[in-house]
């Protein structure tokens, strides 16, 4: 059975209008990836360490970011939880000791997916005079935090959003432009016939 040409028009019509609506097509996106670290993988320090900084090629989530900085006391010297700007992560530290420093860092991605590494640096700046402080129930709390995994999830309204806008917006043009095409033909039949 042939459909008419005015049901064929408003078919036609409908599928342009469905194309024409369709988001073209993205590539995947890559998680996020560390760029560089201060101080830098191997370095070796001079000057007293007060903060460690990663950067990223995008910016991270520092909500759920943990960076643990080992020194080679074998204690934590993190303060605090890091703190982001832009695609940077900045982790202030107590005064480290001597010798080879350890860290170790994981963070969520823009895309809600998480990622981890780890860097050594060796502290060669001279021993603090003063006593050093003791890791604090903050750092603690931390090393526990970076061993354990990071429950992950994107942000609402993230960039999966757009298409549900796209769908629904498909939906309100082509239901009435589908209803006003067979609504026309059975008048047109009734008409003419």
């Amino acid at each position: 059975m042939r459909l008419p040409a005015t049901t064929r028009a408003a078919l036609a019509a409908t599928a342009a209008a469905l194309l024409v609506m369709l988001p073209p097509a993205r590539p995947a996106f890559a998680h996020d990836r560390l760029l560089s670290t201060d101080p830098a993988d191997g370095a070796s320090v001079t000057t007293p360490v007060t903060a460690v900084t990663l950067t990223f090629n995008e910016p991270v989530k520092s909500k759920f970011s943990t960076i643990v900085v080992t020194g080679a006391d074998g204690a934590s010297h993190a303060q605090g939880a890091p703190r982001g700007v832009d695609a940077t992560l900045i982790q202030a530290v107590s005064a480290l000791p001597p010798g080879p420093v350890r860290v170790a860092w994981r963070a969520v991605s823009a895309d809600g997916h998480p990622i981890q590494g780890q860097f050594t640096f060796t502290n060669a700046a001279p021993a603090p005079t003063s006593a050093a402080a003791s890791p604090s129930p903050t750092t603690a709390g931390a090393i526990a935090t970076a061993s354990s995994p990071v429950a992950a999830r994107p942000a609402a309204g993230g960039r999966d959003s757009s298409t549900a806008v796209w769908w629904i917006v498909a939906a309100v043009v082509l239901v009435p432009a589908a209803g006003g095409g067979w609504l026309w033909s059975r008048r047109r039949r009734a008409a003419g016939g």
